[in-house]
């Protein structure tokens, strides 16, 4: 199968850079793409997904240290450091939710990735629940999970998001088990800015 046309979407690129508190790589964007069509052939499918139609998680398997940065940090590693929270939406036309967040005053608290999934959509998965498309490629590029572990669960705010088919969200099943290990996994961890 010849590899798809792929891009980034403009939810992507805004939210993955340094300084916003999300997972972000210190390489192009178009360095990226590359690194996702070299692995394209080892997708699988998303949390929530049966098959490889709408939504694939790319495992990138040529990672250098420094390429990709995490943006969570264990709550037991912070130290002086207090714990915020305030109302956000991803954007305009989505529910509002709280986001926790970390100010870290320690430079080694967000650390080089061991891990990076990227998150694609088709075209016709990023155009459900009145949804858009950023690009007229295949498949964009919406999230950049980057973590200092291997199997980090989707974010449950994302699983329901999904689930119910909330603004922003595109169908998706999941188990009370992923959604209790989700659960669980993210609340022992806070969002670095």
């Amino acid at each position: 199968m010849e590899t798809p046309t792929i891009g980034w979407s403009k939810f992507a690129k805004d939210r993955h850079r340094k300084g916003t508190g999300y997972s972000y790589a210190n390489l192009s964007d178009s360095q990226v793409v590359d690194l996702v069509k070299n692995d394209w052939k080892n997708r699988i499918p998303g949390t929530g997904e049966v098959n490889l139609d709408r939504k694939v998680v790319v495992p990138l398997s040529n990672v250098f240290a420094g390429d990709f940065m995490t943006s969570f940090a264990m709550l037991s590693n912070l130290h002086d450091e207090c714990v915020f929270a305030h109302v956000v939406r991803r954007q305009p036309n989505e529910d509002p939710f709280v986001r926790n967040w970390a100010r870290s005053l320690l430079t080694t608290a967000i650390i080089p990735a061991n891990y990076v999934n990227v998150v694609c959509y088709s075209a016709n998965a990023l155009l459900e629940n009145d949804g858009e498309r950023s690009t007229d490629c295949d498949w964009e590029i919406v999230a950049l999970l980057a973590s200092d572990v291997e199997n980090e669960p989707m974010h449950p705010l994302a699983m329901a998001r999904n689930m119910l088919e909330k603004p922003g969200g595109t169908k998706g099943e999941y188990t009370a088990e992923e959604f209790a290990e989700a659960v669980y996994y993210w609340s022992q961890r806070v969002q670095l800015v």
